[in-house]
């Protein structure tokens, strides 16, 4: 049995390209998707859906709602729904100078500190990229008991 069939990953992307892409990705490996194209709608479908991992692009139409939804669900009540693991897909990296990879610190933020997320991948993601982080993220979380 494939280990992906059975896992739910929620893609809260405004790109509509790019939220098809991963959702092709990820159900030819055998698992199923929904798709939120903003914030709000992602908060919604995380308590309604109640994924095993959440792909989040961090810049969309009303600008950082992505790091605020990270906030929001790291506070959620419900302690399932606060540990769901989210790999964070960005071209923030390509753009600007801000820089999120866990290797990474500064005088300020520790690795994580900042933006507390499993993993961080830029776009365009490679799909074997994109399937990797995945898995290691879904990997990490068993591990864990989340």
């Amino acid at each position: 049995m494939n280990e992906a069939t059975g896992k739910t990953v929620l893609i809260v992307e405004d790109d509509p390209d790019v939220a098809e892409a991963a959702k092709i990705v990820l159900e030819g490996a055998g698992y199923r998707t929904q798709l939120a194209a903003n914030a709000a709608d992602g908060k919604e479908q995380v308590r309604r859906v109640r994924p095993d991992l959440i792909l989040l692009d961090v810049m969309m139409p009303a600008g950082t709602e992505g790091f605020h939804f990270v906030w929001d669900l790291r506070k959620e009540e419900d302690a399932a729904l606060q540990a769901t693991p989210v790999i964070v897909m960005t071209a923030l990296h390509r753009t600007t100078k801000l820089r999120f990879y866990p290797e990474q610190s500064d005088s300020v933020y520790q690795p994580f500190e900042y933006l507390p997320v499993q993993g961080f991948l830029d776009k365009p993601v490679a799909p074997t990229a994109l399937l990797a982080a995945v898995e290691r993220a879904l990997s990490e979380a068993a591990e864990s008991g989340r």
